[in-house]
């Protein structure tokens, strides 16, 4: 019997050390389940909130496709109206004597300036602000039409970068010698 008595007690001592054990190690054993509880639904989040970044930027990408798209098409009729327009020398003429042309161009400047403002960097805007009130002042002693056309040139070299060709090393003389056959001449001379 004492040695079943001290089998007991052994066998007692043992179950309380392996309860003591298994009750220290409870905390760490209840921590490592919460944190990879945490872990998994911060995972989950972290790839829900991925999911939504990359559907959100897809969709800029799109948006910011069609923006360029019509900003491109607005920059083209602005082109048009201020390079074949004005440098058709009937339509000028005409422009200049007809109250009807005035107005329909008058309205087309309004339209494409607004369009300009809304699609433009400030640059471009300012750009064309400054043409706009230059070629306004078109009857005063002061008005230079080589000013006027560099101005435009200028205008036109910014409309590119806005396009897409942010770092193009093109320049306003490009432009002029490509709309211009003697404007090699003119180059050199100072602007003022």
């Amino acid at each position: 019997m004492e040695i079943f008595l001290s089998f007991l007690q052994i066998a007692t001592l043992v179950g309380f050390w392996f309860l003591y054990t298994y009750v220290k190690k409870l905390p760490d054993q209840v921590h490592a389940k919460n944190l990879k509880a945490f872990e998994h639904d911060l995972n989950r989040q972290l790839e829900e909130f991925r999911n939504q970044l990359t559907t959100d930027l897809e969709l800029m990408k799109i948006n910011e496709s069609q923006l360029h798209i019509h900003k491109t098409q607005e920059f083209s009729k602005l082109v048009e109206v201020l390079l074949f327009r004005l440098t058709d020398k009937d339509y000028v003429k005409k422009l200049g004597s007809d109250k009807r042309t005035q107005k329909e161009h008058n309205k087309s400047m309004l339209d494409l300036g607004t369009k300009l403002f809304f699609f433009a960097s400030d640059d471009t805007v300012k750009k064309f602000v400054e043409w706009r009130k230059y070629s306004l002042s078109a009857d005063s002693p002061q008005y230079n039409p080589k000013h006027a056309i560099i101005i435009l040139a200028e205008l036109i070299v910014l409309i590119r970068q806005d396009v897409g060709y942010s770092q193009t090393e093109c320049t306003k003389d490009d432009f002029l010698h490509i709309m211009l056959t003697d404007w090699d001449r003119y180059e050199t001379l100072t602007d003022n």
